[in-house]
């Protein structure tokens, strides 16, 4: 599988990772999705609502935003709702690694689980000091068990079929 991901929607993942540095950003990936491509639309940046749910160490602080975020069901599902109605659907999410690699952690695996699919993107956007650098796409495969790293095509828009 192959995520087509038009330039504007790359920027406005870079932007969102940025304006919220030095703590994680959350967003939804709006498109469609066929046997062989996802092509992601339009970019749904969300508020990262993390707020100490889960410590899952003592040494944790739990407020912290910086190594985690969490996506509000409400927020998905009002998303869900609007892609739909658009004849759209919603094909995967992103997030921010602030000043680290842009590679899923095992937080970010177990979090996974609680939504998508194995066809459903997972989009890591790095920033390093604030600055936006290396964007990569993973797919949740075996059953939850492990990522595997997804082609992304970054396009111009005008190279992209609605």
């Amino acid at each position: 599988m192959t995520l087509i991901l038009p330039a504007k929607a790359a920027a406005a993942i870079a932007a969102h990772a940025e304006s919220t540095y030095p703590d994680e950003c959350v967003g939804l990936l709006i498109g469609t999705l066929n046997d062989e491509y996802k092509t992601a639309l339009q970019v749904v940046p969300l508020e990262n609502r993390w707020s100490g749910q889960v410590q899952l160490a003592p040494t944790d602080d739990p407020l912290s935003r910086r190594d985690r975020f969490y996506l509000d069901p409400r927020d998905y599902l009002r998303a869900e709702r609007e892609a739909r109605a658009g004849g759209y659907e919603i094909i995967g999410c992103y997030h921010s690694h602030p000043d680290a690699i842009a590679v899923p952690s095992e937080r970010d695996r177990i979090g996974a689980q609680a939504i998508g699919g194995s066809r459903f993107s997972f989009v890591i956007q790095a920033v390093r000091s604030g600055v936006a650098a290396e964007l990569t796409s993973w797919l949740l495969v075996n059953e939850g068990v492990r990522f595997i790293e997804e082609q992304v095509q970054i396009v111009p828009a005008e190279r992209v079929a609605r």
